[in-house]
């Protein structure tokens, strides 16, 4: 029988380790050799509820195998399309039946913003999805043109990844 302190002890460890246990120690020791830094720019424009919210899992855990690797990540997700709508305030703007997927992906954005992920939001995609440049989440940032700046990313060496 395990005591108290053992128990807490077995625990910390555990949960200090949880990376390793659960991805199998180093995400990509060859991709990431010699590598300290990464920018990655990440395309998401998927308007069905369940699938962006994988996506917004994926971008996570992406920074989170990079920061276990011990790699520092500068990471920019840029909305557009109809994903647009699910980073507003409030419920408008969706299906009622996606308002529950809707404050999931403010619990993403919010995350993101305690990681230190950069977030954009195309106002073209805004005026296509007849979305107020007023209703979106004061963590992103609005830009004109989402293609500018993905264009300006790349140039600056920052990868690319699309998310549909």
């Amino acid at each position: 029988m395990f005591n108290r302190t053992a128990k807490i002890t077995l625990a910390g460890l555990l949960f200090a380790c949880w990376p390793t246990f659960l991805f199998g120690g180093e995400t990509n020791p060859r991709a990431l050799q010699d590598i300290s830094t990464v920018k990655v720019y990440f395309d998401v424009n998927v308007g069905e509820a369940n699938k962006l919210i994988t996506r917004l899992k994926l971008i996570n855990d992406t920074h989170s195998q990079l920061v276990s690797s011990g790699v520092q990540p500068e990471l920019v997700v840029g909305f557009r399309g109809k994903a647009t709508r699910f980073v507003t305030r409030g419920d408008d703007y969706v299906f009622t039946e996606d308002t529950t997927a809707k404050q999931k992906v403010h619990g993403w954005v919010q995350q993101f913003k305690n990681s230190g992920i950069s977030m954009e939001q195309c106002l073209i995609a805004a005026g296509f999805q007849e979305v107020d440049s007023k209703d979106f989440l004061p963590e992103i940032n609005l830009v004109d043109n989402g293609y500018v700046s993905m264009i300006g990313y790349q140039t600056k060496g920052y990868a690319q990844v699309p998310m549909d």
